[in-house]
C-alpha cells in the first residue's frame, strides 16, 4: 500500500498529520526522498514557525513551503516543488471559525496547470455537545464557503488533510466501538458531505469504493498491528482533476516506524500529459 518510489509521470498530492513536525522530521526526509510528492499537505506541526532544520530538510529534496502555526497545538503547512503564490491561512479569511486558530493554510501551485491546495485540520469536537464540536461544525461550514468561492476560478482544487470524521461505518474498525462518539454523528458526517458536495471528489473513495476500509489513523499501541483504524484523512480534488485520477496510497513505510505519528500519510497520484510535468518541474529550484 506504500509508493515504492516517485512518480516522475505523475502529479503526485500527499497528506500527513504529523503530530509534531520537529519530532517527525527524520520521517519527512525519508519521505520525500522515497515518495518525492508534488505536493505535501502537513497537520499538527506543533510549532510557531518552521525551524532552521525542517528549512534545510526542506530545501535539500527541492521544496518551498508555507505554514501557520501556534505554541504547542495545531499547525498546518503546504510543502511544494513548484512556484507558490496568493498564500493565505488562518488569520487572513476574516471568517472567526477559519481563523480562530491554525488550522487552514492555502496557496496557488504552479503544478502542470496552477492547483488552489488547501491543507486542512479540522477540530477534534471533543464530545457531542461540547462548544468545540459546535465550532467543528462551523468550521466544516466555513471551509464549504470557502471552497466554493475557491471552484470558482479557473484552477483546480486540492482540499487535503485530516478531517476527523470518518464518513461511514466502513471508515472505523466497528461501528459499535464508536456509539455516541465524535467522528461518527450524523452531523459531522453530513458536514463532510455539504464540503464535497460543493464539487470535491474524495479520491481514495473514488478509486476503491466506499467499503474497502482503508484507514489512516490507529491509536498508538496494539491498535495499529491488530488494524483498529479509522479513515480520518483525505484527499478531495475538484472533479474535472479527480478524472486524471490514477491511484492513491497508505503510506504504512512511515507509519510502522518508531516513534510513528498516529496518522499515515495518505497519497494520490494523478495521470497527467508528461510534457506539463516537464514544464513545470523545469520551474522548480
Amino acid at each position: 500500500m506504500s509508493p515504492p518510489g516517485p512518480a516522475p509521470d505523475r502529479l503526485r498530492v500527499a497528506t500527513w498529520n504529523l503530530n509534531s513536525l520537529r519530532r517527525r522530521l527524520t520521517a519527512v526526509d525519508r519521505f520525500l526522498e522515497r515518495a518525492a510528492p508534488d505536493v505535501l499537505c502537513l497537520q499538527e506541526t506543533k510549532t510557531a514557525q518552521l525551524s532552521d532544520a525542517v528549512a534545510a530538510t526542506l530545501e535539500r529534496h527541492g521544496y518551498r513551503a508555507v505554514h501557520v502555526g501556534g505554541r504547542g497545538y495545531n499547525g498546518v503547512a503546504i510543502a511544494a516543488r513548484h512556484p507558490i503564490e496568493d498564500v493565505r491561512s488562518s488569520g487572513d479569511f476574516g471568517d472567526e471559525h477559519l481563523d480562530r486558530e491554525p488550522r487552514v493554510a492555502t496557496c496557488v501551485v504552479g503544478a502542470p496547470a496552477p492547483l488552489r491546495v488547501a491543507s486542512v485540520y479540522v477540530p477534534h469536537g471533543r464530545a457531542i455537545g461540547h462548544w468545540h464540536y459546535d465550532f467543528k461544525l462551523a468550521f466544516l461550514d466555513a471551509l464549504a464557503d470557502e471552497a466554493q468561492r475557491w471552484l470558482l476560478d479557473d484552477v483546480s482544487v486540492i482540499v487535503a488533510g485530516d478531517v476527523n470524521i470518518a464518513a461511514s461505518d466502513s471508515d472505523v474498525f466497528h461501528p459499535d466501538a464508536f456509539v455516541g462518539s465524535v467522528f461518527v454523528s450524523q452531523r459531522e458526517r453530513d458536514a463532510l458531505a455539504r464540503l464535497l458536495d460543493v464539487g470535491l471528489v474524495d479520491v481514495d473513495v473514488a478509486r476503491w469504493g466506499p467499503r474497502a476500509r482503508r484507514f489512516t489513523w490507529w491509536n498508538h499501541g496494539i491498535g495499529y498491528e491488530r488494524n483498529l483504524g479509522m479513515r480520518l484523512d483525505v484527499i478531495a480534488a475538484d472533479r474535472r482533476l479527480a478524472a486524471w485520477l490514477d491511484t492513491t496510497w497508505i503510506d504504512h513505510a512511515e507509519r510502522s516506524t518508531a516513534p510513528a505519528s498516529d496518522h499515515a500519510a495518505l497519497i494520490a497520484d494523478f495521470r497527467l500529459p508528461p510534457a506539463r510535468l516537464a514544464d513545470s518541474r523545469a520551474q522548480a529550484p
